[in-house]
């Protein structure tokens, strides 16, 4: 029986649709716990790329830290940790 996602509140949508599309892709990434260098690899950029993207989102989503962006990203619905890799 497949779990619903969670509701996500008009906020949290705004916030969304201001990432970008490969901004979108690093949040999953990161939500799954990836580290900077093992997404710089997946995307084939650096991981000061990848740095700079992370505090981007960090900015736009209003959080202060990878933690937050990650959590941020599950209670959208923009990963499962439980089933995604």
């Amino acid at each position: 029986m497949p779990q619903d996602r969670p509701e996500v509140d008009s906020s949290a949508a705004l916030a969304l649709e201001k990432l970008s599309p490969r901004e979108r892709e690093i949040i999953g990434m990161v939500a799954l716990g990836l580290s900077n260098q093992a997404i710089g690899e997946k995307l084939f950029i650096s991981d000061k790329t990848v740095k700079n993207y992370v505090t981007s989102i960090r900015r736009k989503l209003g959080v202060e830290n990878r933690i937050q962006v990650a959590l941020y990203a599950i209670r959208c619905g923009l990963v499962d940790p439980a089933t995604d890799q």
